[in-house]
């Protein structure tokens, strides 16, 4: 799924950090595609990839079905778009945890999470 938000990249990132934090969860990482792929000559607009998680629902998961762990940890990618809004991309949890054994309730914890970051990011 995907949202566009009418402000400039910088202040997108740091809103979504903020709501990240806000809901209870951890920047594990943070992803620069534009960097990596300077490197290699290759320019491209403002991007950045936002990895996050708790141990408390890593924990569930691998109590309940640890083949479930490919599926995490959860994912923003922000892209500054050529008008100067900012992409937001992100997908829910609860279809990626589809099919697993006894994740259900997880899977409904997480989507309200990213549901939680989205609506902080909304307000930006």
């Amino acid at each position: 799924m995907s949202i566009l938000i009418n402000q400039p990249f910088e202040q997108v990132l740091s809103g979504a950090r903020a709501a990240i934090a806000k809901n209870d969860l951890l920047l594990l990482h943070e992803i620069n595609p534009q960097a990596i792929l300077a490197t290699h000559q290759i320019i491209t607009g403002k991007i950045r990839q936002l990895l996050f998680f708790h141990p408390v629902y890593m924990k569930q998961l691998l109590d309940n079905d640890p083949s479930a762990v490919i599926e995490v940890p959860l994912k923003l990618v922000l892209r500054e778009t050529e008008t100067g809004a900012t992409m937001v991309s992100y997908y829910d949890p609860a279809r990626h945890l589809e099919g697993y054994n006894g994740l259900a309730a997880l899977a409904e914890t997480l989507t309200g999470k990213m549901e939680q970051v989205i609506a902080l990011l909304l307000r930006t």
